[in-house]
């Protein structure tokens, strides 16, 4: 299960990078950025956001039991391009850069080494003092590098992460410096930091780690596990393949959206859909500042929620073009859910629902069919 998790969390990070969409909850943050002052931010393609009922959205909603939008034909609104079973690629297409090998490296890495001083480790946090959350004490999502060791942050800040691995979720508690300014919480009541006692709740996101990576490190930690490797050669040849697998995946499907027209509406479901799904995402950073949605959005410059819809409708957009694009090629293909390659993500069946769950799926078997198709030349 390790090597399926490692391997899916490269598959995103190339695949989100490859079609520009914002998928995660940290790229949804990312994409609200604050506006300028001049900026005019109305959209036709939205209704008023207190429309849509993204408190109560569920990743399954208006899914049905073959992993398709209840009630719509893609294929009414998406037209495909007509190569899309046999494409071309070079194998520069799909190479993996030396930072992407080395992430991959990290990433694989991170879950045997612990993090230690000298290495820079990307952490989430949220700081509270007496269980109280204060401005400047979370990163939103957003990740935060830190060199362990380098004494950037307050004493026992980085000394509390030093032995912890990527994917570990802890707390710790510092004490702040007498002389460290003051804050306040969401609503704007100030909070005392100088001397406070605080409680910070972190998540290790990755490790670059400052120490080289040996054959001997590789054969005493990685030998006996799933990757069954030896040497860094090995190790590095396994992560460049898995790479390669992904860039070949983010390739097809860049290819094909690229390649497809759209009709001018998007289907209202889907739209509705990924309107909840973005508003959802950033309602709960929202939650976690405890404060209302209207108010976390004007903090950040944005006048209303509409007009941060308004901000975003190209990313949003485009996820929906994105996913009706997998189930038009679905519907052309007569592709139909394999029940035993959606029994392979059962265990994600209670966070997400069955019918999430087998759209996963039958994403998953519409990529094979796409990278099967594949033709790689040299040039």
């Amino acid at each position: 299960m390790k090597l399926k998790l490692i391997c899916a969390a490269m598959s995103l990070m190339l695949l989100c990078t490859a079609c520009g969409a914002a998928t995660s909850t940290s790229s949804e943050a990312e994409a609200t950025p604050s506006p300028s002052p001049e900026d005019v931010m109305t959209s036709d393609t939205f209704k008023e956001a207190s429309q849509y009922d993204y408190q109560d959205y569920s990743d399954s909603q208006g899914i049905d039991e073959n992993g398709m939008f209840t009630g719509v034909r893609a294929l009414d609104y998406v037209t495909l391009p007509e190569n899309y079973k046999e494409m071309t690629a070079t194998k520069a297409d799909i190479a993996p850069t030396d930072e992407q090998i080395q992430w991959g490296l990290d990433s694989l890495v991170g879950q045997y080494a612990p993090a230690a001083n000298g290495d820079t480790v990307n952490v989430d946090y949220v700081g509270s003092v007496d269980g109280v959350e204060f401005v400047g004490g979370n990163t939103n999502g957003m990740g935060s590098n830190i060199v362990l060791g380098s004494g950037t942050f307050i004493p026992g800040f980085e000394e509390g992460i030093v032995g912890h691995k990527v994917g570990e979720h802890f707390d710790i508690t510092v004490t702040f410096p007498e002389d460290y300014r003051d804050s306040t919480d969401g609503a704007g009541n100030p909070i005392k930091l100088a001397g406070a006692e605080a409680v910070f709740s972190i998540t290790v996101n990755h490790i670059s780690y400052g120490w080289e990576l040996t054959d001997e490190w590789v054969k005493e930690n990685l030998k006996d596990s799933t990757y069954d490797v030896s040497t860094v050669e090995q190790l590095k040849n396994y992560v460049t393949s898995t790479l390669q697998d992904s860039l070949k995946e983010g390739y097809v499907v860049e290819s094909v959206v690229k390649g497809s027209t759209f009709g001018d509406t998007v289907p209202e479901p889907v739209l509705d859909y990924m309107v909840c799904r973005y508003l959802s995402s950033i309602n709960q950073y929202a939650e976690m500042e405890n404060v209302p949605l209207e108010q976390f959005v004007q903090d950040r410059g944005f006048a209303s929620i509409d007009e941060l819809l308004a901000y975003n409708e190209q990313n949003i957009v485009h996820a929906a073009n994105t996913q009706l694009v997998f189930q038009a090629l679905a519907e052309d293909s007569e592709q139909q859910l394999d029940p035993a390659a959606a029994a392979e993500y059962n265990e994600y069946v209670e966070s997400y629902g069955q019918p999430y769950v087998n759209q996963y799926a039958l994403n998953r078997q519409v990529i094979k069919m796409l990278t099967n198709g594949l033709k790689v030349s040299e040039s």
